[in-house]
């Protein structure tokens, strides 16, 4: 039963980056969570990729922040995606 439980909670790292991308939009179970911190307790370079993902995130939000499309280009961009929807 015990190698069974740990089955069901280990993550692979594919798996856990996943998790990590759901965890920056809020939106990680109990059991997501403790999935996670298992694994990021034994893998380096999964804690690495998280450190650079945030780090990554926070920034790209200040440069979000900062930059604004001009009216007429927006417009221009609504065109083309509303052609390419019909």
């Amino acid at each position: 039963m015990e190698k069974n439980l740990m089955k069901h909670l280990m993550l692979n790292c594919n798996e856990a980056t996943l998790l990590m991308a759901k965890k920056e939009e809020g939106k990680l179970s109990l059991k997501a969570r403790i999935q996670l911190a298992m694994h990021l307790s034994m893998c380096s370079l999964c804690r690495k990729f998280e450190k650079q993902s945030h780090l990554i995130g926070e920034e790209s939000k200040h440069v979000h922040a900062e930059e604004k499309l001009p009216g007429d280009l927006k417009e221009k961009i609504k065109r083309i995606l509303e052609e390419q929807q019909s």
